[in-house]
């Protein structure tokens, strides 16, 4: 009789055991994936005509990869190839990192880039006094919330350059997007030690007001949101980033606005962000026999 009342209060302790871990392991997962920020990436930056290589999305703190996007997250992924034509991929219906193979079948510089769907994002302390992460927005929840300490509608813009066999003669600097960072030169040419460039459009206009940038390489830290470059405010849409070294980086641009009329009832503020990965490269450190 002692050992089956042990064995079903150990069930019960175990039961609750998994159950405390499922939670905070839930609460941990949605409070760092909800926040992130979206890359776009390709696997090589200089490719072969007439070959494919993989694009592959980076959803940040930590860099290079952090967590999977659902589908139904991304609004498109889109190739913008050298002779004007846009390519636009098939989203699997899935949870992923959603990688895709791209072919590079003309010489010049391509552009990949994905948008999001605008989403909710609410910050709020609980009747019992613990901080909560949602998506959902802040009226859905007030029935449940003590206070709101974060509230945002936003969505996302990143894209990447990547150069077949040589660069294109007219380099592609603006695609449209409703948020872009756009270099003030072809980007495939800069080198450590130069400054890379970068303005601002908002609605295919230079966007005049503040906004905040970050910026890092890979490589910098494993920890999240340790940055090389930490959030610098600036005005008039004009950023200036001292490029210090060879790899791969990535910079993200956002601003606010606040909400008005009936949209104060859902969120505080719409958040618009543009990211831009880009690679430096290095001269080979090592030399190896061709092998076949």
């Amino acid at each position: 009789m002692f050992t089956t009342s042990y064995d079903s209060r150990l069930k019960a302790y175990n039961g609750l055991f998994y159950l405390f871990v499922f939670i905070a392991f839930t609460t941990i997962l949605s409070s760092s994936a909800l926040a992130h920020s979206i890359y776009i990436q390709s696997s090589r930056y200089l490719v072969t005509e007439g070959k494919s290589s993989p694009l592959f999305f980076c959803y940040g703190h930590h860099i290079p990869v952090d967590d999977g996007i659902r589908s139904k997250k991304l609004k498109y992924i889109k190739i913008f190839e050298p002779t004007g034509d846009v390519k636009q991929l098939q989203i699997r219906n899935e949870t992923c990192l959603h990688s895709y193979m791209v072919s590079y079948d003309h010489p010049g510089t391509y552009v990949l880039a994905a948008e999001t769907n605008p989403g909710y994002y609410t910050v709020y302390i609980d009747k019992k006094g613990r901080e909560r992460h949602t998506i959902k927005p802040k009226n859905a929840i007030m029935d449940k919330a003590q206070s709101i300490k974060k509230s945002l509608y936003s969505t996302q813009h990143t894209k990447t350059y990547i150069v077949c066999k040589e660069p294109s003669q007219n380099f592609p600097y603006k695609i449209g997007q409703k948020l872009e960072l756009v270099p003030t030169r072809d980007i495939s040419t800069i080198k450590p030690g130069e400054n890379l460039e970068l303005e601002v459009y908002y609605n295919g206009k230079k966007y005049e007001g503040k906004g905040t940038w970050d910026a890092t390489y890979n490589g910098f830290s494993t920890e999240s949101e340790d940055l090389f470059y930490q959030a610098t405010e600036v005005t008039g849409g004009n950023i200036v980033m001292p490029v210090t070294r060879p790899g791969r980086w990535f910079v993200r641009y956002y601003f606010k606005t606040e909400a008005t009329g009936e949209d104060k009832e859902k969120y505080t503020q719409m958040k618009y962000t543009a990211t831009l990965v880009f690679q430096v490269p290095n001269e080979k450190k090592t030399k190896r026999e061709q092998v076949h």
